[in-house]
């Protein structure tokens, strides 16, 4: 059975993971990959998509010959898999199948697109081999646990959930190799050490993930032994210079940490990124990472109100420990870049200012500051609805994955305005001198007009500017690859 994926932007290990168990049960995969480097969600420029056509992909695709066609993708992809799916549909007679973030939180939405087929609700491993088996023996596949799929007679047979996967161990490595071919497995590489989150923040989709797998373990995690072995595989095929952990939560369980620390700086010992929530960030856990080469982490700050973080977010820390938490990076020669957003409901132009001032109080290295994108069926959405921050137009806009969370505010929000200039201006105060600050801090004053536009664009190499130059450096590389593969006659 052959299996041909879809994807755009850059490497995705869910992909990865999904390609490597279906090739360990005897099955083929292929990627179909566009770089969209118009389509970054920091700045739309779409000309540049003019790079990599579509009638490149769609040439390749039909070269493969696939017997089935997958999609994997968040919210804000959606406008762009509609558009590729459509054309691949007139080409590719064979079943159509959709599963990630967004399928997952609205499948009756989803599932509406004409040139769908089938689509998957949560992991999609067993599912998408259970399918994948069944079309190969064409056997049913109408049946299958987290599928829903389109009858002949134009109904939907919506099946139940399987359970997770319990033990994730049992996986086989991510096939890296799907993407490298195209670029995308640069001088550091992504890692997964486990899924889910223990955390229910009210604008993330894991309020909606939480809820759905509520009778499941849904926090899961490898072994080190596990992530270790795969990443001297990785060593010798692919010598890195550095890693990126991409779990929601890395450093959670002090307990898994240590022996991450004693395995990982005795057999790989290269400088890593990670993720930490300030709700868990103990000076254990950091003396952990700090020892185990681990060079920067990215914390989710979000605002420092403590009336939106506890009330609207469902966040609960104190500004004084989020300090605290900054110190003892510095101490253990750990970079801090933290995550804002801006413009949440009900948020005052105070609130704003209160968020700006703490970084004249803690030693951040970047800021990476977001407008609040409301994702469907999260707890924050259902809030805005509600509450009249968004109408039903929006919300078909939001559906469909219209704009992004460093590109878009959607809400309407009675201080607009000052949203806009906040998120424009803060990554870059952060790292100015304080002369420059003081004149940031009036243009705050001034009224919303070009000059906060231009600071917008102007800004974003300081969004934790080690990934804007990383990007910056790929995209030559990963289009010429690109054009590379697809152009091969296979």
């Amino acid at each position: 059975m052959k299996i041909l994926f879809y994807y755009n932007s850059v490497y995705h290990a869910g992909i990865a993971q999904l390609s490597s168990f279906l090739k360990f049960h005897g099955h083929t995969t292929e990627l179909l990959f566009d770089p969209a480097i118009g389509s970054n969600h920091y700045i739309n420029l779409p000309f540049l998509n003019t790079f990599i056509s579509k009638k490149l992909l769609i040439e390749k695709a039909k070269r493969f010959n696939p017997d089935l066609v997958a999609f994997s993708f968040v919210t804000n992809q959606f406008q762009d898999v509609i558009e590729i799916g459509k054309l691949l549909k007139m080409e590719l007679k064979v079943p159509f199948i959709a599963g990630g973030i967004h399928p997952t939180i609205l499948p009756d939405e989803v599932i509406k697109e004409d040139w769908l087929d089938i689509l998957c609700i949560g992991e999609g491993e067993e599912a998408l081999l259970e399918l994948a088996n069944n079309l190969e023996q064409k056997k049913d596949i109408s049946n299958i646990q987290n599928l829903w799929v389109k009858n002949n007679d134009g109904t939907i047979t919506k099946n139940p959930l399987r359970p997770l996967i319990k033990d994730l161990d049992t996986l086989p490595f991510c096939d890296m190799e799907l993407f490298d071919k195209y670029g995308l497995i640069y001088s550091r590489i992504d890692i997964f050490t486990g899924r889910g989150c223990m955390n229910s923040c009210s604008f993330c989709i894991n309020s909606f993930k939480n809820k759905l797998f509520q009778s499941k373990q849904f926090l899961r995690r490898r072994s080190v032994d596990n992530v270790i072995e795969e990443m001297i595989l990785i060593e010798k095929k692919y010598n890195p210079r550095q890693y990126r952990f991409l779990d929601d939560t890395f450093a959670y369980d002090s307990n898994w940490l240590k022996n991450f620390a004693r395995e990982y700086s005795m057999k790989i010992n290269k400088p890593y990124r990670c993720t930490v929530h300030p709700g868990i960030a103990t000076p254990e856990i950091i003396e952990l990472l700090g020892k185990s080469n681990c060079k920067s982490v990215t914390m989710g700050f979000q605002s420092a109100s403590p009336r939106i973080r506890s009330e609207i977010m469902n966040r609960h820390y104190s500004n004084e420990k989020v300090a605290d938490i900054a110190c003892c990076m510095k101490k253990n020669k750990i970079k801090l870049s933290i995550d804002l957003i801006f413009g949440m409901p009900t948020e005052t132009p105070l609130e704003m200012w209160e968020t700006l001032d703490i970084c004249d109080k803690i030693d951040i290295t970047s800021i990476t500051p977001s407008f609040f994108y409301p994702f469907p069926n999260t707890t924050l959405t259902n809030y805005c609805l509600e509450h009249n921050f968004i109408n039903q137009q929006t919300y078909q806009k939001i559906i469909k994955g219209v704009g992004s969370y460093h590109t878009t505010f959607l809400l309407d929000h009675p201080y607009r305005d000052e949203v806009m200039k906040f998120q424009a201006v803060i990554a870059m105060y952060n790292k100015v001198p304080l002369f420059l600050k003081k004149f940031l801090r009036r243009i705050l004053k001034w009224k919303y007009g070009r000059t906060h536009r231009l600071f917008h664009f102007l800004s974003v190499p300081f969004n934790e500017f080690y990934e804007f130059r990383r990007r910056i450096l790929m995209i030559p590389f990963s289009l010429i690859k690109t054009r590379r593969v697809l152009m091969k006659k296979d």
